[in-house]
């Protein structure tokens, strides 16, 4: 059985026995089995516990050994003594996909780094593979799968999500919710590679994120990885590096951190982007699901605010981009649209053009929006506006969206401030644009798409 087989037991199993399984129901119950039917998973669900007959109408049964199936999947939710026998179980009964949730193995004292080898014994023997400990397993929105104890934001978007914590199986609020993920947690089995390798030709994951504590076999990581970038763009949070950080890891997931220059040097080896923290590892896959990558480095800015422009044009330096020089026809077609006396560049400050020349501001929008898209010399934009009082009259969306459309080969970046958040929802709502909360996340997420293709474009 290749990886791709032995991962599909995983994030597509057809049954799943849970081990485990309490007898409390309802809100804050931590049951797996209510998720599991509340999230509306179609597959065939085995409760493990002897002191229950049935559980939320489910025939509950005492052993693994007593269900009437071999299982795809076992989740393995009880603490940490009866691991070892149930796991042998498991194989006994020839499952072969196993997530173990409790803590307290590879992550704990001697007796529990102890426990982890001789699971990892037995169940390499039965050539079975392990997903944990300390895991909340998988999830799958594309099949209504979640196997964590905590309720999640699932959505079925082209997101991959490999971690080595359960804080990603929430979502991350307001910037992507779960679409596929993959827990590994101590990664004493199931690794990076593995994840990736599924990931690699799943026709329903576009972009891949990573959030990484520790990689033990670094060198397939860097064969894996090095093959899957060539496809789909890997996002690489790296924790642990400072001290105190790699401290923690070893506390967490039992993990052995490493040096931070060796993992820069692996992930710009792969092609992978890796980001910094939190806030850009959502902004980077909205990014990449919704923009085109940038084919240069020259960056137009549409700004309604001189010093918004101002602004962006110190991060498009910060960040490795350059300001576009508009072509003369560009300047010209600009300058109609404002007093004869303004001075007129990039970036463009279009507030003189509604407030001084008396242009609506939608038609303002859209007309340089239009004109600076056009422009051979610019690869990329980010438009900067108010959001005010009368939120009708100020709303740019549907302008931007329609330019958007009509240049799809060029990424439009926002950054919209003001106190009507739910505008800046309606603009992502149509797919073709991100609005970040700053001029500066605005900038660096196009350097990071100029960054990939710079790295498709230097592969053969």
């Amino acid at each position: 059985m290749n990886t791709i087989e032995q991962m599909e037991r995983f994030v597509e199993p057809r049954s799943i026995a849970i081990i485990g399984v309490p007898r409390r129901t309802g809100e804050d119950a931590f049951n797996i089995l209510e998720n599991l039917l509340n999230y509306g998973f179609s597959g065939r669900l085995y409760p493990v516990n002897p002191l229950i007959d049935r559980i939320l109408g489910i025939k509950a049964y005492s052993s693994v050994k007593e269900i009437p199936e071999v299982v795809d999947l076992a989740v393995i939710a009880t603490p940490r003594p009866p691991v070892l026998d149930i796991v042998k179980e498991c194989t006994e009964k020839g499952i072969k996909a196993m997530v173990i949730v409790a803590q307290g193995f590879a992550d704990g004292d001697e007796e529990g780094k102890a426990l982890q080898a001789e699971i990892m014994r037995i169940a390499k023997a039965a050539g079975a593979r392990i997903l944990g400990p300390n895991s909340l397993g998988v999830a799958n929105a594309f099949n209504n799968l979640n196997t964590s104890f905590v309720m999640s934001n699932m959505e079925k978007i082209p997101v991959g999500i490999i971690c080595q914590s359960g804080i990603f199986f929430p979502g991350l609020h307001r910037l992507i919710p779960v679409g596929k993920a993959i827990d590994l947690a101590n990664a004493s089995d199931i690794d990076f590679s593995d994840g990736l390798e599924y990931f690699e030709n799943d026709p329903d994951i576009r972009v891949i994120l990573l959030h990484i504590e520790g990689i033990g076999n670094g060198k397939r990581f860097v064969d894996v990885a090095s093959r899957v970038t060539k496809r789909k763009p890997i996002i690489a949070l790296k924790s642990g590096k400072s001290a105190h950080g790699a401290k923690a890891v070893q506390s967490h997931t039992g993990s052995l951190s490493g040096r931070t220059e060796a993992y820069d040097a692996s992930f710009r080896q792969c092609g992978i982007i890796q980001v910094g923290d939190i806030e850009e590892l959502g902004d980077l896959a909205k990014s990449f699901l919704r923009l085109p990558l940038m084919k240069g480095k020259k960056l137009g800015v549409v700004s309604i605010t001189g010093a918004g422009g101002v602004l962006t044009s110190d991060a498009c330096q910060k960040y490795g981009l350059e300001m576009a020089e508009l072509e003369p026809t560009t300047l010209a077609k600009i300058r109609e649209l404002f007093p004869p006396w303004l001075h007129v560049d990039n970036p463009v400050d279009f507030w003189p053009a509604f407030q001084l020349s008396g242009h609506p501001y939608r038609e303002v929008i859209k007309r340089l929006l239009e004109l600076v898209a056009a422009d051979h010399g610019v690869d990329g934009i980010v438009f900067v506006s108010g959001v005010f009082a009368n939120k009708e009259l100020w709303d740019p969306s549907e302008d931007i969206i329609e330019v958007a459309h009509a240049f799809e080969s060029k990424p439009i970046a926002c950054w919209l401030y003001g106190p009507f958040p739910e505008i800046a929802d309606k603009l992502e709502g149509y797919g073709k644009t991100v609005v970040f909360p700053t001029y500066d996340r605005a900038v660096r997420a196009l350097a990071r798409l100029r960054e990939y293709a710079e790295f498709l474009e230097r592969e053969p």
